[in-house]
């Protein structure tokens, strides 16, 4: 497409070269200037035909339909109507306003707006310093003004508004004014300005709006605003932008394009610390400096506007922005609403798990909510002394708990907690020092017998039984526990050493004819028990220990013991003497039972003295 613009450019300016020679004209100004198909000079001009033919007035008319022309490059639009004659091989080439260099001069014209104008053609402006006759022109200039917030509406088959240099600079110039400018050309542009197919050097291609808006439109391939260097050999050609006091340069319908022969220039922004204004290529808007709406703004769907670092956007009172598209806060700048916000398709904004985007315009909530970034809590069973809990989720971004994985169902905390299912405890077992000083009482779960339970208690002891001789006595050991559920216990142990045998000996003592005697013996002081040995170990019964009296063993008469003599003897007779009685016989017997009768309370006195 490029290419293909730039045969026709390069074909238009072999045919403007064929053109007659016309009569120069001093300074700047046109050397001709043509609206619609009339070449006119200085005065007032109406047109009875919409524009196309005008007349020369010798008054200023009296209607507010009219033009004014002071012969010294400056043009006023009244309220104007123009149309471009039929398209021929000459100037102005059905131009709606056609205006051409002196040979080897600049050309500037000022086109100054009141009211509502409108130009159409087949270019709707074409100031020409790019081919004349003999020659080609320097510097063109195009300047659109207001100073009553005037507008103008221009189209054209071909380049809305055409700006072409000779071999110096191109710059199209809009001062408080409305401008708008289209192209229903497959290759034209809704503005072009450009540098000649001569130039060399560097040229500059420039394109600023000082307040107001300059709104280009292409169709199809076209371009909105297109900056062209005609000349391979302008190679150090420039071009620029600019905006201030709150400009809006509007390509949306198109775009903005830097073209040099065969090759893509950058495409100019605005630069500079006295930038003020906002600039839409194609769909995409910036804002740069400090910038005030003048007119009602519309974002529309697809277009996105931002507001970059540094830069300001406000809405004053009355005026009105509209967004159906995207407009973007960026850090270190600033939008002010102080006007209204019609915020169709908010933007901005972070969503979380619980709470919706909000919009950076207009504060209003949008979207979706974020899924919640959750984070799974096992579940543990509770022991007896330990909680346990159910499984559930938290939120990492919200701290909201849940009950499933996916969110949807919202606990409260704490409520997963499961009860420590507290001990079931065994009987207590008791356990006692060997010497009974102390006692421990311990319980042990029937859930676990790890957990246990210990109780000390306070021992007392007490002598319950006291020692004998031979056998230890008794202590009662009881103890006693503050745990409530360990019972008072009781040991008894014989720790009470017996006192052993306190042991009296009695000597033996030989038994007579008529006393009893005894055996060696040892009576124990404290129990009374008789032993046979010293030491306490054979127990023995005191009669065991008696020797019987012997009795006497007479002989004639005489004891053959103690020689006692028997009282009863009688002298044996003669063998032929009578024989004794029988109570005679019974003498001796008597005697006998009497002895013993003798040595048995003998015992019995000696045993109450020792009892």
């Amino acid at each position: 497409m490029k290419k293909r613009l730039i045969g026709l450019l390069m074909a238009l300016a072999l045919c403007l070269g064929l053109l007659p020679v016309t009569a120069l004209a001093e300074g700047t100004a046109p050397q001709t200037l043509y609206v619609g198909s009339t070449t006119i000079s200085a005065g007032y001009w109406t047109s009875s035909d919409g524009g196309t033919t005008w007349a020369r007035q010798e008054n200023q008319p009296e209607g507010n339909n009219y033009i004014y022309y002071d012969g010294q490059g400056t043009l006023k639009l009244h309220n104007a109507t123009i149309q471009g004659g039929s398209i021929t091989g000459s100037a102005p080439f059905g131009s709606g306003i056609y205006a051409l260099s002196s040979s080897n001069q600049p050309v500037a014209l000022t086109i100054e707006l009141i009211g509502t104008n409108t130009i159409t053609g087949t270019y709707g402006i074409f100031l020409n310093a790019g081919i004349s006759a003999d020659s080609n022109g320097t510097d063109a200039s195009l300047t659109i003004t207001s100073e009553n917030n005037g507008s103008l509406g221009v189209s054209g088959s071909n380049h809305g508004i055409f700006v072409i240099s000779g071999t110096g600079n191109a710059s199209l110039n809009i001062e408080k004014a409305t401008v708008t400018s289209s192209t229903v050309g497959e290759y034209a542009a809704g503005v072009c300005v450009q540098s000649g197919a001569i130039a060399t050097g560097t040229p500059n291609i420039s394109l600023a709006v000082d307040g107001g808006s300059l709104t280009a439109s292409g169709t199809g391939s076209s371009d909105g605003i297109l900056f062209y260097v005609g000349s391979s050999q302008a190679t150090g050609a420039t071009t620029s932008l600019t905006v201030s006091e709150n400009a809006i340069v509007d390509a949306r319908n198109g775009g903005i394009s830097a073209l040099k022969i065969l090759e893509t220039l950058p495409t100019p922004t605005p630069t500079g610390d006295n930038r003020s204004g906002i600039v839409f290529d194609g769909s995409t808007g910036t804002v740069y400096g400090t910038v005030a709406l003048q007119n009602d703004l519309t974002i529309g769907e697809g277009e996105s506007l931002t507001i970059g670092d540094g830069a300001s956007l406000t809405v004053p009172d009355g005026k009105t922005l509209t967004n159906n598209g995207t407009v973007t806060v960026e850090e270190g700048g600033t939008l002010t609403n102080n006007g209204s916000l019609d915020c169709n398709h908010h933007t901005g904004g972070t969503a979380t798990c619980t709470e919706k985007a909000k919009c950076d315009l207009c504060g209003a909530e949008f979207g979706d909510f974020l899924p919640h970034s959750l984070i799974k809590t096992e579940a543990k069973a509770p022991t007896c002394t330990v909680e346990g809990n159910e499984a559930y989720w938290t939120c990492g971004t919200c701290g909201k708990y849940f009950s499933d994985a996916s969110g949807d169902t919202e606990i409260a905390k704490d409520s997963w907690i499961l009860s420590a299912i507290n001990h079931d405890w065994n009987d207590a077992v008791y356990t006692w020092s060997d010497n009974g000083s102390t006692c421990t009482a311990t319980r042990t779960c029937k859930h676990d017998s790890a957990h246990t339970e210990t109780a000390v208690a306070t021992v007392t002891p007490a002598q319950t039984k006291a020692p004998t001789c031979t056998e230890n006595g008794e202590t009662t050991y009881t103890a006693v526990f503050e745990a409530d559920w360990a019972m008072t216990q009781t040991k008894v142990l014989a720790d009470i050493p017996a006192a052993g045998h306190k042991l009296t000996k009695t000597e033996a003592k030989a038994a007579t004819c008529t006393e009893v005697g005894n055996e060696a013996y040892w009576t124990c002081e404290t129990c009374g028990k008789y032993f046979s040995d010293g030491e306490g170990k054979t127990e023995i019964t005191l009669d065991s220990t008696v020797l019987p009296a012997l009795g006497h063993d007479y002989k004639d008469g005489v004891c053959t013991r103690c020689e006692v003599k028997d009282p009863d003897y009688v002298p044996p007779t003669d063998p032929e003497a009578p024989a004794q009685t029988g109570e005679t016989a019974l003498l001796p017997a008597l005697a006998g039972l009497m002895i013993l009768s003798a040595a048995a309370l003998l015992w019995t006195g000696r045993k109450r003295q020792q009892s």
